[in-house]
């Protein structure tokens, strides 16, 4: 018993002060527009051209901007949320909602090709692009779960994943024709796809509870 209670003594004297997390959306809110800026310089080795806003059909451009860019932000409080022990998504139906909104702007574009169904290979600019802007918005999704780490390690680094790839979806808005070609959005889907990927085999084993973690007090967190 008398060990026992030194032990315990022990533990107490050794254990340090831990900040109650801050809400999953206010570190989305943190770390979603560093996410952004890193991405939108990594595009700077992809060369941009410019979206035609004199288009009377720049809306559909516009639209998928602030759709995108939406679903990234959500997709990001998604990860954070589910990495806390009970944390759950929310607002599930919006988020399936904006996806949905989301595909019937890429149908709609598709719609307006000259050759809808496209050529191989047509799709490789947008993929460099999604990947070039998506790969540094997936170290800082790694980086915002590393300061809570996750007991659903793969299910919220899949949702930060989507998250950059979305937030990358928008980016490329700002550079693409409002046209668009099945080939080229298949491109789309398979960068958004390798994105998660990646951020799933860089981040398991950094974000898991329990790893490279050393004593309490090692676990302040000084950012959201």
């Amino acid at each position: 018993m008398a060990d026992h209670a030194t032990l315990i003594d022990a533990l107490s004297a050794e254990a340090g002060p831990v900040r109650r997390v801050s809400p999953a959306w206010v570190r989305a809110l943190f770390w979603a527009p560093l996410a952004l800026g890193l991405g939108y310089l990594a595009t700077n080795l992809v060369h941009r051209a410019s979206t035609d806003w004199a288009d009377p059909l720049a809306f559909v451009a516009a639209a998928n901007i602030v759709v995108s860019l939406t679903l990234g932000v959500a997709a990001f409080i998604a990860a954070l949320s589910v990495s806390i022990p009970g944390g759950r998504v929310r607002g599930k139906g919006w988020i399936a909602g904006g996806v949905a909104a989301w595909l019937a702007l890429a149908v709609f574009s598709i719609s307006l090709s000259g050759d809808p169904r496209g050529v191989l290979g047509e799709g490789s600019y947008c993929f460099t692009f999604v990947v070039t802007a998506g790969l540094p918005m997936v170290l800082v999704g790694i980086l915002a779960l590393r300061r809570t780490r996750s007991l659903k390690p793969v299910r919220s680094l899949t949702l930060a994943g989507m998250g950059s790839a979305f937030f990358s979806f928008g980016l490329l808005a700002f550079c693409h024709p409002v046209e668009l070609s099945a080939m080229d959005f298949t491109a789309h889907i398979v960068a958004g796809m390798l994105l998660g990927g990646v951020a799933v085999l860089l981040g398991r084993r950094i974000i898991a509870l329990g790893a490279g973690q050393g004593r309490p007090s090692e676990t302040v967190f000084n950012l959201p």
